[in-house]
């Protein structure tokens, strides 16, 4: 009774959402995109790093990432999570590739979670996919739709020539190798986070 009880509460089978669970996920998605967003204004100044914000966040939001994920439990709440950022990225005025990346990749992520039966192995390839697309949504436009991002950067006070110098770089190796780097960079700050974890709050799932 008592492994059934622990089967339950590991995968989320069974179990309803309180209050608490949709505030934790949305005060927790709120934090880690405004970390996120904190960082990615850190390292503008600069285009060859600008877009190596989720390669490097990554390793530290991981682990706030698998804490939710491991608090809540639950079938959907990695994918509610995504929803929730999406909608705040979208009220901020991201490109909203920007938001569907992210939704989409908490869907992916909830998947994961699924299919691997919320293991910790699960978690890590689980977060590293979510960052992946949200920072393929990211460079969305400037890769297939560069015209319009150029028109978007003037319209908000950027210079064309910045605009395009960011398109510029959105084709070269740096964008490639940043892309990579990102789902290694996710897979460390899960990695890290399940250590955490494991250490520290166990007793969350039994």
């Amino acid at each position: 009774m008592a492994t059934e009880s622990n089967a339950v509460r590991k995968t989320g089978a069974g179990s309803s959402y309180t209050a608490k669970d949709f505030i934790l996920l949305a005060v927790f998605g709120v934090v880690i995109f405004l970390f996120f967003m904190i960082l990615s204004m850190v390292l503008s100044f600069s285009i060859d790093i600008a877009y190596w914000t989720h390669a490097i966040g990554g390793i530290v939001g991981g682990i706030a990432w698998v804490y939710v994920a491991a608090r809540i439990p639950k079938k959907g709440a990695m994918a509610i999570m995504g929803l929730i950022m999406g909608i705040v990225a979208f009220l901020m005025g991201m490109m909203w590739t920007v938001a569907v990346g992210i939704v989409v990749g908490g869907i992916v992520a909830e998947l994961v979670l699924i299919a691997g039966k919320r293991s910790m192995p699960a978690h890590i390839v689980a977060y590293a996919l979510f960052m992946l697309c949200w920072w393929f949504g990211q460079v969305a436009l400037l890769l297939f739709a560069s015209d319009s991002y150029v028109q978007m950067m003037v319209s908000a006070g950027m210079t064309a020539e910045y605009a395009q110098a960011v398109i510029d770089w959105s084709h070269g190796p740096l964008c490639v190798a940043a892309g990579v780097c990102t789902p290694v960079g996710g897979a460390i700050g899960a990695f890290i986070g399940t250590k955490v974890f494991k250490k520290h709050f166990a007793q969350l799932i039994g």
